[in-house]
């Protein structure tokens, strides 16, 4: 997530130049057939190129809205996960007066939402390369495998015999949740709690399982290709052929000027171009991006507010962003 007021250069620049590929070429052809060979009945009406680019922005502007959704969606699903988790931990240290098993539920809690977390990044196949122009220098340089990271959190957080237990299993927090609703049972049925605090404490669970499946859903299910790629290829057609209807327009305001195609061409074609593809960076929230939904610094807020919940004495720091990026 960018969190500073402008984005920086460094993740600008490099998109750009696909931007300017296209109506350069076109902008060269159309000059040197007009200016050079005299062509100048290959020129086009600018009418109807002006109408074909109202509707190339209309349909870009539904791609872009369709795609703000997605990531609004998955910003608004870990939000609720965050207010969850502040419901658990607060039902559980109510509820369950065994500090060590208070302790263990809650510790549990983070270790589901830590590898939510890993396991939403874990890249796709149809994305892992696409996204490499959108992904933060600190994600692309690590090193350490999702295996690795797997790991760590659960040796961080659960028993030695819950690692046993979850470590192979194909969807890891899944299982986490089923852990806990397991505890919770021998809990009711051993008296510690009653059937009403159970039933509470278990639409918790059955909230968390939904936010779950709600971030699974965006993940698993790309923006539909059919809108994504004829996006993409309307705009292209659209820079292609705009040199062709503004020659004629360029001459008449500056007809010893031919070569101011070329600026005037750039201009609407990196504004249609970023148009685009602002649409695609914001149509898949978990891919490891710059503009990813900030889960790492969600998922450090969530164990930081559980462990001042449990009095902890060493409490973690809140994530900061580095280079203007919080991930």
């Amino acid at each position: 997530m960018y969190t500073t007021r402008f984005i920086r250069l460094r993740y600008l620049v490099p998109s750009s130049f696909y931007t300017i590929f296209v109506p350069l070429i076109s902008s060269t052809l159309v000059y040197v057939l007009f200016s050079v060979l005299g062509y100048t009945h290959l020129t086009l009406p600018l009418l109807p190129i002006t109408l074909i680019g109202t509707a190339v922005s209309f349909y870009v502007g539904f791609k872009n809205n369709s795609s703000y959704d997605r990531m609004w969606e998955a910003r608004r699903i870990w939000g609720g996960i965050v207010n969850s988790s502040r419901m658990w931990g607060t039902m559980v240290l109510q509820l369950v007066k065994d500090k060590e098993k208070s302790t263990q539920l809650i510790h549990r809690h983070i270790a589901w939402c830590n590898m939510l977390r890993l396991q939403l990044r874990k890249n796709k196949v149809w994305s892992e390369k696409y996204y490499q122009r959108y992904t933060s220098s600190l994600q692309r340089n690590q090193e350490i495998s999702f295996e690795e990271k797997v790991a760590k959190i659960l040796s961080k957080y659960v028993s030695a015999a819950d690692y046993t237990l979850v470590k192979n299993k194909g969807n890891i927090a899944s299982y986490l949740l089923h852990l806990q609703n397991s505890d919770l049972k021998l809990l009711k049925d051993n008296g510690t709690i009653d059937a009403m605090e159970y039933m509470t404490i278990c639409n918790i669970i059955q909230e968390l399982y939904n936010q779950q499946g709600g971030c699974e859903r965006i993940k698993n299910y790309p923006f539909p290709r059919q809108y994504a790629v004829f996006s993409r290829l309307f705009v292209d057609i659209f820079m292609f052929i705009l040199p062709f209807g503004l020659m004629t327009e360029v001459i008449k305001l500056a007809p010893t000027a031919p070569w101011l195609i070329f600026p005037a061409c750039l201009i609407v074609s990196w504004v249609f171009n970023w148009m685009e593809q602002v649409g695609d960076f914001s149509e898949n929230p978990f891919e490891n991006a710059v503009t990813d939904v900030p889960m790492s610094a969600m998922c450090r807020s969530i164990g930081i507010d559980l462990q001042e919940m449990m009095g902890a004495e060493e409490v973690q720091e809140r994530l900061q962003p580095v280079n203007g990026i919080l991930m």
